[in-house]
Protein backbone atom coordinates (compact mmCIF):
# COMPACT_ATOMS: atom_id res chain seq x y z
CA UNK A 1 0.00 0.00 0.00
CA UNK A 2 1.42 3.40 -1.01
CA UNK A 3 0.09 5.70 1.69
CA UNK A 4 0.89 8.95 -0.09
CA UNK A 5 -0.98 8.27 -3.32
CA UNK A 6 -4.72 8.66 -3.71
CA UNK A 7 -7.16 8.54 -6.60
CA UNK A 8 -6.10 11.88 -8.08
CA UNK A 9 -3.43 13.24 -5.71
CA UNK A 10 0.14 12.18 -5.03
CA UNK A 11 2.23 13.55 -2.15
CA UNK A 12 6.00 13.58 -2.51
CA UNK A 13 9.08 14.97 -0.81
CA UNK A 14 10.35 18.33 -1.98
CA UNK A 15 13.06 18.26 -4.64
CA UNK A 16 15.76 20.85 -5.46
CA UNK A 17 13.86 21.75 -8.65
CA UNK A 18 10.91 22.86 -6.46
CA UNK A 19 12.88 26.01 -5.55
CA UNK A 20 10.86 28.45 -7.68
CA UNK A 21 7.54 26.88 -6.72
CA UNK A 22 8.30 27.09 -2.98
CA UNK A 23 9.71 30.61 -3.41
CA UNK A 24 6.48 31.81 -5.05
CA UNK A 25 4.33 30.06 -2.44
CA UNK A 26 6.27 31.40 0.55
CA UNK A 27 6.18 34.94 -0.80
CA UNK A 28 2.47 34.96 -1.67
CA UNK A 29 1.18 37.49 0.84
CA UNK A 30 -2.40 36.32 0.36
CA UNK A 31 -1.59 33.16 2.34
CA UNK A 32 0.62 34.68 5.03
CA UNK A 33 -2.38 34.90 7.34
CA UNK A 34 -2.63 31.12 7.64
CA UNK A 35 1.08 30.34 7.31
CA UNK A 36 2.11 32.76 10.08
CA UNK A 37 4.65 34.29 7.69
CA UNK A 38 5.62 37.85 8.49
CA UNK A 39 8.46 38.59 6.08
CA UNK A 40 9.48 37.52 2.56
CA UNK A 41 11.88 34.62 2.00
CA UNK A 42 14.87 34.81 -0.31
CA UNK A 43 15.77 32.14 -2.84
CA UNK A 44 18.95 31.61 -0.82
CA UNK A 45 16.98 30.74 2.33
CA UNK A 46 14.62 28.47 0.41
CA UNK A 47 17.56 26.71 -1.25
CA UNK A 48 19.06 26.12 2.21
CA UNK A 49 15.70 24.82 3.45
CA UNK A 50 15.45 22.40 0.51
CA UNK A 51 19.01 21.19 1.14
CA UNK A 52 18.05 20.38 4.74
CA UNK A 53 14.62 18.96 3.94
CA UNK A 54 15.95 15.42 4.32
CA UNK A 55 15.66 15.68 8.11
CA UNK A 56 12.95 13.40 9.41
CA UNK A 57 9.89 14.71 11.22
CA UNK A 58 11.31 13.72 14.62
CA UNK A 59 14.38 15.89 14.07
CA UNK A 60 12.82 18.84 12.20
CA UNK A 61 9.45 18.77 14.05
CA UNK A 62 7.79 19.33 10.69
CA UNK A 63 7.25 17.63 7.35
CA UNK A 64 6.47 19.46 4.12
CA UNK A 65 5.24 17.55 1.08
CA UNK A 66 4.47 18.66 -2.45
CA UNK A 67 0.91 18.02 -3.63
CA UNK A 68 0.86 16.72 -7.20
CA UNK A 69 -2.01 15.53 -9.35
CA UNK A 70 0.17 12.84 -10.90
CA UNK A 71 3.66 11.50 -10.25
CA UNK A 72 4.93 13.02 -13.49
CA UNK A 73 3.45 16.49 -13.05
CA UNK A 74 4.76 19.48 -11.07
CA UNK A 75 3.45 20.44 -7.66
CA UNK A 76 0.13 22.28 -7.41
CA UNK A 77 0.35 22.87 -3.67
CA UNK A 78 2.02 22.10 -0.36
CA UNK A 79 0.88 20.24 2.72
CA UNK A 80 2.75 20.61 6.00
CA UNK A 81 2.77 18.73 9.26
CA UNK A 82 4.00 21.28 11.79
CA UNK A 83 4.41 21.70 15.55
CA UNK A 84 5.05 17.96 15.71
CA UNK A 85 4.86 16.80 19.32
CA UNK A 86 5.87 13.13 19.52
CA UNK A 87 5.42 13.04 23.30
CA UNK A 88 1.73 13.87 22.96
CA UNK A 89 1.29 12.21 19.53
CA UNK A 90 0.00 15.23 17.65
CA UNK A 91 0.81 17.82 15.00
CA UNK A 92 -0.88 20.55 13.03
CA UNK A 93 -1.62 20.46 9.31
CA UNK A 94 -1.45 23.30 6.81
CA UNK A 95 -2.50 23.07 3.16
CA UNK A 96 -2.16 25.56 0.33
CA UNK A 97 -3.07 25.11 -3.33
CA UNK A 98 -1.22 27.63 -5.49
CA UNK A 99 -3.53 28.48 -8.39
CA UNK A 100 -7.15 29.40 -7.83
CA UNK A 101 -8.25 27.25 -10.78
CA UNK A 102 -6.95 24.19 -8.87
CA UNK A 103 -8.94 25.03 -5.74
CA UNK A 104 -12.36 23.61 -4.91
CA UNK A 105 -11.55 20.43 -6.84
CA UNK A 106 -10.98 18.15 -3.81
CA UNK A 107 -7.19 18.34 -4.24
CA UNK A 108 -6.71 19.72 -0.73
CA UNK A 109 -9.30 17.37 0.76
CA UNK A 110 -7.65 14.32 -0.76
CA UNK A 111 -4.18 15.51 0.29
CA UNK A 112 -5.48 16.02 3.83
CA UNK A 113 -6.99 12.53 3.88
CA UNK A 114 -3.67 11.05 2.71
CA UNK A 115 -1.57 12.91 5.27
CA UNK A 116 -3.96 12.06 8.12
CA UNK A 117 -3.85 8.39 7.11
CA UNK A 118 -0.04 8.54 6.89
CA UNK A 119 0.18 10.26 10.28
CA UNK A 120 -2.08 7.76 11.98
CA UNK A 121 -0.69 4.56 10.43
CA UNK A 122 3.00 5.39 9.96
CA UNK A 123 3.76 8.00 12.62
CA UNK A 124 1.18 6.86 15.19
CA UNK A 125 -0.38 10.25 15.92
CA UNK A 126 -3.44 12.33 15.21
CA UNK A 127 -3.57 15.68 13.40
CA UNK A 128 -5.44 17.90 15.82
CA UNK A 129 -4.92 21.38 14.42
CA UNK A 130 -5.69 22.24 10.81
CA UNK A 131 -5.15 25.71 9.35
CA UNK A 132 -7.07 26.74 6.28
CA UNK A 133 -8.47 29.80 4.58
CA UNK A 134 -11.26 29.50 2.07
CA UNK A 135 -11.40 31.70 -1.02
Amino acid sequence: MITLKGDSVYLRALEPNDLEFVYVMENDQSIWEVSNTQTPYSRFLIRQYLENAQQDIYEAKQLRLAICQDEDFPAVGLIDLFDFDPKNNRAGVGIVIQNKENRNQNIGSEALELVINYSFHKLDFFCRKILFKRD
